[in-house]
């Protein structure tokens, strides 16, 4: 169920985030230290999204040439080398030109753009059946402890060894991450042919078929290769409407990021920073709760994934309205910590979905068109909630945010026969490829 080459990407996935979270940390205060700007400062982050938006419109192309793991191990040896030009450059002037530190973040941005489809493609490769949702939720349990520990230890150790000796840290961090990617085995670019791998259906397939060789295909155009992964998108109708329901969900759950909730700690708490650290912890702490019920109610949770995600999401939205309008510091921790649970067992459940439903050629592609729309539908998010938070305040800001994922519910509600097995379209397209 799970391949052995899965726990190299697990080890490459985690290496990876600590390297992400040191270099950002570590550099973010490098910049606000030496100039003091916070416009200045949150050109890292911006810029970081612009590349990675870029990188996945683009990214097909690249996915659609070389293996996987080739782009997993060039990409981040891509990142080793511009990072550690960075750091040389930082230590060997006084008075470094942010232009060239901004270009740098840029480019390495850009290659980690790469990066994130190509892991979320091998996955379904390296696990199946049961093991796909509980390899999930071994990279969601991972990712939240990562960021539980990683943002406060790397502050400490910043504050003790300072900004560029940390950033060494990150630079082997991503030595280390390109090392475990040596170690793992695409099971489908195996140096022999392999039979060709189609879906059974255009739009409902959960699963996928091995056929006798096809003949050799036409030139793929590079504009088809951009392309093809919104044509899923917009095609396959269970991709479809776990993207709709997805993206509607991102607008409301960009009011968790950092900003926003230091925002609601000092405005309707009316509590300073520490505050701010505690509800952190305490989101993560229930993120970790809900990997972890995920991997040991795997076998159920298989059997109902989207009626359970729908019910997720639901219990999510309950939470929010409560949180929306409390004002007692200790409730507030409670209500966030709990929020965390629900909001990673629909996030799992979600990602598997979406991998059970795409053949392994069109993950790759989908994943990429997948990132560029949830990364821009995030920024807009931002935009959109900022200037509700300023027009409306913090808790009818929480308000919306419910009512947002609210209104993903109904849709995936509306929609669930299609989720069926049973479903009339399912079993069309499983005669008709049986018939081939």
């Amino acid at each position: 169920m799970i391949r052995k080459s899965f726990y190299m990407l697990w080890g490459t996935q985690t290496v990876s985030n600590i390297a992400d979270i040191v270099y950002l940390l570590s550099l973010i205060t490098l910049v606000f230290t030496a100039t003091g700007s916070l416009v200045t400062t949150i050109l890292i982050p911006l810029f970081r999204m612009l590349s990675k938006i870029v990188s996945g419109l683009i990214a097909p192309l690249v996915l659609s040439k070389y293996r996987l793991t080739s782009i997993l191990i060039g990409s981040q040896f891509g990142q080793f080398v511009l990072f550690a030009s960075l750091i040389f450059y930082l230590n060997s002037t006084v008075t470094p030109a942010y232009v060239i530190i901004f270009l740098i973040v840029f480019g390495m941005s850009f290659l980690d753009g790469w990066t994130d489809p190509a892991r979320n493609a091998l996955i379904p490769r390296l696990a199946y059946d049961e093991g796909l949702m509980k390899a999930n939720g071994f990279m969601s349990i991972s990712d939240q402890i990562i960021k539980c520990a990683g943002w406060a230890l790397s502050g400490l150790i910043v504050a003790i060894i300072g900004a560029i000796p940390t950033m060494w840290i990150a630079a082997v961090c991503y030595l280390l991450a390109m090392i475990f990617t040596a170690f793992i085995r695409d099971p489908y670019a195996s140096p022999r042919k392999e039979p060709a791998v189609v879906a059974i259906t255009d739009e409902d397939t959960l699963a996928t078929e091995v056929v006798s060789e096809s003949p050799a295909q036409q030139p793929v155009s590079r504009w088809e290769q951009l392309s093809e992964g919104w044509k899923v998108l917009g095609r396959n109708r269970r991709i479809r409407m776990l993207a709709i329901i997805d993206n509607i969900d991102t607008l409301g759950g960009a009011a968790w990021i950092g900003a926003f909730v230091l925002a609601f700690v000092v405005q309707v708490l009316h509590q300073d920073a520490r505050w701010w650290g505690f509800m952190n912890a305490s989101f993560f702490v229930g993120s970790i709760a809900g990997g972890i019920f995920v991997v040991a109610r795997v076998k159920k949770l298989q059997k109902n994934a989207f009626p359970v995600m729908l019910i997720s999401l639901l219990a999510y939205v309950i939470i929010t309205l409560f949180f929306a309008y409390n004002v007692v510091p200790w409730i507030a921790l409670i209500l966030i910590g709990l929020s965390g649970l629900p909001v990673q067992i629909a996030g799992v459940i979600r990602r598997t979905l979406i991998q059970q439903n795409l053949t392994p050629t069109e993950t790759p592609n989908v994943m990429s068109a997948w990132s560029v729309l949830s990364n821009l539908t995030f920024a807009i998010a931002m935009l959109l909630l900022s200037w509700f938070a300023d027009t409306f305040g913090m808790s009818n800001m929480y308000l919306l945010a419910g009512l947002l994922t609210l209104a993903a519910i109904v849709m995936g509600f509306v929609s669930r026969a299609i989720f069926r097995e049973d479903y009339e379209g399912y079993v069309q397209d499983k005669k008709l490829a049986a018939s081939k």
